[in-house]
């Protein structure tokens, strides 16, 4: 039996391509959340986090809370009940807040872990490209679909 630390990451075939979880938070802003979320998903997996299944639920209710958040304010909008224009832009800044807060959390939780992953020398990749080609999707990805579900799903928080 070897000594563990309780928050020592536990290493996975994976590792090799850990990056510091600023570059998901930052795919957040430059290219969305459909980038941003599930990379911190893999990064999580990838690092061998002990916090992993936090890290995953985390993902997994900013996923949903930003689909209901978005699915009221649209039922409100089609009911009438919310008047377009500023009302509607100020009610979608809201869910936006709530996407940003939710990925900062994920990248503070992460960056718990990552601090005593590369502190025990584990490999750190660049996100450069990775940042590049999502800025550069970004208006494909939200093309897929016209529903304003999608588009306030998967868009970035700027």
């Amino acid at each position: 039996m070897s000594y563990q630390i309780a928050d020592e990451p536990h290493s996975t075939s994976l590792g090799d391509y850990v990056v510091r979880p600023t570059a998901p938070l930052l795919a957040a802003m430059v290219a969305g959340s459909w980038l941003s979320w599930p990379w911190f998903a893999f990064n999580a997996i990838a690092m061998g986090s002990p916090t992993k299944k936090k890290e995953l639920a985390l993902v997994a209710a900013a996923f949903v809370g930003t689909a209901v958040l978005a699915s009221i304010v649209i039922a409100l909008v089609r009911a009438g009940i919310l008047p377009a224009g500023i009302p509607t832009r100020l009610a979608v800044l809201g869910i936006v807040t709530f996407k940003l807060s939710m990925t900062y959390y994920i990248s503070t939780v992460q960056n718990r872990t990552f601090h005593v992953y590369q502190y025990y020398g584990g490999s750190v990749r660049t996100a450069s490209a990775v940042l590049s080609a999502g800025y550069y999707l970004r208006a494909l990805i939200i093309g897929l679909s016209d529903d304003p579900l999608w588009i306030i799903i998967v868009a970035g928080g700027i």
